[in-house]
């Protein structure tokens, strides 16, 4: 292929890619979020404290939930070091990078296979998808899912190389990174059995046994041995999450209830693995028919293989080992993961599994299609497909991350200044604890809250103008909450514009966004419709008497004023 011909293919590959990279830069927000307190401030706040090196080594592979987080956990400490900061805007790019680093070991197993450029073009639009948005914009799944399929990967990379040594290291990487890292052990055994390296396959299954024990060593089993109850009261729910998990891409309706939203990865999950069971199955019979007629073969299966094309030797034996940790560890999830709802199968940090599946299904089949115009015919639907999925994608989750965005701007503001607000319940012993965390972490100079807290409180500061007799608002007193309705709220996607309802006297100031109201018309992919709401439950706010008023953020200006005066009781 000329130079110019490279060209165009490149800089259509890069158009998700920029835009993806483009989300996390624009919507990221320096600020922690529920389980992001336990492996991050909390971690390094420890190390700081605790130089004994034993301790250390302790607190680094200290489980996190059911996860070891050591990959994650050293990314923190490399920042830190750096720079003397722990910045979550840096940790959700740094999981931004390991999906770069996995699209760039696919590359280089693709263009080994010899064919044109332009069939890579599918891999950008599957795997830099918005709907895995908990994957780069929540710093904990960001250094759990990234690294896990970057170092499997990168496993399954290497060994097809023979490079067994680094494949191994790169193997205890993942499972190190979280609890779904383990399943490369079971991938790299079926690569090293077609490849029939029976000597490596022992000292991979001996490293499986020590990195994969010394994994669960005293690790609690988070009440996952329930799953087997509820898996014989509810057979068929693993099997449709299995479907669904591995579907999840064609998820387009977030915001819809979870009948509507599993319906489609089910069915579409089920059709593509009927194709990867046939393409499978062409990858291992030829070795399993060598191996059951063994003693009649010859030359060696093995020899046959080094004979064979650079493709098979290491394009195909790549894709098998990554399918083969993707199809255990939809198993796993599905077993494990359906007893909490099923609509675990589909949340977002779990989607970049099911782009990975697709990128998989895809370029077996362009690998192993012999015939010319069935290989184009192929990659023309794929084009449309991805192209397709990865539109739909933007306009159904660009909104949600949006909305996400400034829900976690305001509550930074309370977390900050009222002790509550990321995640924990308000003034509850867990709160109390991360509140006490954070300041003494904004103390020491090592973490700083974004400016834009201090600046919603400036605006609200400056509304004093009584609009009660607004008909676009209205507050109403129920069980223990106030109800605060917008009906003139509109979706912006600018980060800057934020409506959100204030509570102040002259001690304190709470603030509380407004929720966009979910749309139920025909637009079957449209998320929010027009007006907002928000419930205020009285024990997030102290005892007293206060001005309760709505806010419009919009570019450092300011529109609202308050609507009415509320008591907040002692017995509260």
């Amino acid at each position: 292929m000329n130079r110019n011909s490279k060209v165009l293919p490149i800089l259509f590959m890069f158009m998700p890619i920029l835009i993806w990279v483009f989300v996390i830069f624009y919507y990221s927000v320096n600020l922690p979020w529920y389980d992001d307190f336990d492996p991050f401030p909390d971690f390094l706040h420890k190390w700081m404290i605790d130089t004994d090196l034993s301790n250390r080594m302790h607190l680094l592979f200290q489980p996190n939930n059911e996860h070891r987080m050591v990959v994650g956990k050293l990314v923190t400490l490399i920042y830190y070091w750096t720079t003397g900061q722990l910045n979550f805007t840096f940790l959700h790019i740094a999981g931004g990078i390991f999906t770069l680093g996995t699209l760039i070991l696919f590359w280089r197993a693709f263009e080994k296979s010899r064919l044109s450029w332009w069939y890579f073009l599918p891999v950008p639009f599957l795997l830099f998808q918005l709907q895995f948005h908990l994957a780069f914009l929540w710093a904990i799944c960001g250094l759990q899912h990234p690294p896990v399929v970057f170092f499997a990967t990168l496993s399954m990379f290497l060994l097809a190389r023979n490079r067994f040594g680094w494949a191994a290291l790169a193997g205890v990487c993942a499972t190190y990174a979280m609890s779904s890292g383990i399943f490369v052990w079971p991938a790299g055994i079926v690569v090293l059995l077609i490849g029939s390296h029976y000597k490596q396959l022992i000292v991979w299954c001996v490293a499986a046994v020590f990195a994969v024990g010394f994994y669960f060593y005293g690790l609690s089993a988070q009440g996952n041995e329930s799953s087997v109850t509820f898996l014989i009261q509810n057979p068929h729910l693993p099997v449709l999450g299995f479907f669904a998990f591995l579907g999840g891409l064609f998820d387009f309706f977030p915001e819809k209830p979870i009948l509507v939203r599993s319906v489609l990865p089910v069915i579409m999950g089920f059709l593509v693995m009927i194709w990867v069971v046939i393409w499978l199955v062409r990858q291992i019979m030829p070795w399993l028919k060598y191996t059951l007629n063994w003693p009649k073969q010859s030359p060696k299966w093995s020899q046959q293989q080094s004979e064979g094309s650079l493709e098979v030797k290491t394009f195909r034996v790549f894709l098998v080992g990554i399918l083969t940790f993707l199809l255990v560890d939809a198993l796993v999830i599905g077993l494990l993961r359906t007893r909490f709802g099923f609509f675990v199968m589909i949340v977002s940090n779990y989607k970049i599994y099911p782009a990975l599946f697709l990128t998989i299904a895809y370029l077996a089949f362009i690998s192993s299609a012999t015939r010319d115009n069935v290989r184009k015919l192929g990659f023309r639907i794929s084009v449309v497909t991805s192209i397709l999925i990865w539109g739909i994608s933007m306009y159904s989750y660009l909104p949600v991350i949006s909305e996400r965005q400034k829900y976690y701007t305001v509550n930074g503001y309370n977390q900050e200044f009222n002790g509550y607000g990321l995640g924990h319940v308000p003034y509850s012993e867990s709160a109390a604890y991360v509140d006490i965390l954070m300041k003494d972490m904004v103390r020491r100079g090592i973490y700083r809250y974004p400016p834009i807290g201090e600046q919603l409180a400036s605006m609200a500061a400056l509304l004093q103008t009584d609009i009660s007799g607004s008909k676009e608002f209205r507050v109403e007193d129920r069980d223990s909450v106030y109800y605060v309705k917008a009906d003139n709220r509109s979706l912006s996607y600018a980060k800057d514009n934020i409506q959100c309802v204030f509570v102040r006297n002259q001690e304190r100031l709470y603030l509380f966004k407004l929720e966009p109201f979910k749309y139920s018309g025909r637009n079957i992919f449209r998320q929010y419709d027009k007006g907002s709401d928000v419930l205020i439950p009285y024990l997030s706010l102290l005892p007293g008497t206060y001005d309760l008023g709505v806010m419009n953020a919009l570019d450092g200006k300011v529109e609202g004023g308050i609507l009415r005066k509320v008591t907040v009781p002692m017995d509260n």
